[in-house]
């Protein structure tokens, strides 16, 4: 199957075009300006490139967050105005599965960990068969980061931005620094999204565009400012 991916979660807009599980064409935007406009952009070179025309696809994959509030609304809106126009059906995945695929053959348990702003992390633990495949241990969670913390009864590595942010806070807990991956695992891809989503397609867990809706986690009514 064709589907075309876009991830928004993080300031590094991406976005990929697949044909089953082999990538056929992927791009990323980094900067300020017009998301919206950049990221229709980066969708219309990105099907160039892969020399198809949205027609061809036959679904849309797009990563619902948690992660930028404004980001996540432009991801998420564009998908689902390109699914309903095209009628073609979307797969929602999670920012943080999405995140934990950068961590497929990680030998032991990690914990995916943004700063969410307020004292709060956006938080999941998952570990790697030793395969490429990730399991899930734990649902996305919003918490202050010391809780999560103490819920890791085993050495767990942690990635994501969350650990910038409370490396200070995260040492104290446990005596002595964390076990942090590289910065380079910590931005979710689209690459990454369309293989999850291809290897789910043929179980039919796509949903109605119109349901289509982003995880925040917060409550619609939190004010959560600098995104």
């Amino acid at each position: 199957m064709k589907l075309l991916g876009v991830e928004t979660s993080s300031t590094v807009f991406s976005v990929a075009v697949c044909d089953g599980g082999k990538i056929l064409s992927s791009l990323k935007f980094e900067g300020v300006g017009r998301p919206s406009s950049h990221l229709m952009e980066l969708i219309q070179q990105a099907m160039a490139s892969a020399e198809l025309e949205l027609k061809d696809l036959d679904g849309f994959t797009v990563s619902i967050g948690p992660g930028s509030f404004t980001g996540l609304r432009v991801g998420v809106m564009t998908v689902k105005t390109l699914a309903w126009a095209l009628k073609k059906p979307v797969l929602p995945v999670s920012s943080l599965e999405v995140i934990a695929q950068n961590l497929m053959l990680s030998p032991q348990p990690f914990c995916v960990f943004l700063d969410a702003r307020k004292g709060k992390v956006y938080a999941a633990l998952f570990r790697s068969d030793g395969t490429g495949r990730v399991e899930r241990l734990s649902q996305d969670r919003l918490a202050p980061p010391e809780e999560i913390m103490k819920q890791l009864k085993s050495p767990t590595l942690l990635v994501g931005d969350g650990v910038d942010r409370y490396l200070g806070l995260l040492s104290s807990i446990n005596g002595h620094p964390p076990e942090i991956a590289p910065s380079s695992a910590w931005i979710p891809t689209a690459e990454a999204l369309c293989r999850i989503a291809a290897s789910r397609w043929p179980a039919g867990v796509m949903d109605d565009p119109h349901r289509l809706v982003p995880e925040y986690l917060y409550s619609q009514e939190s004010d959560i400012t600098g995104w």
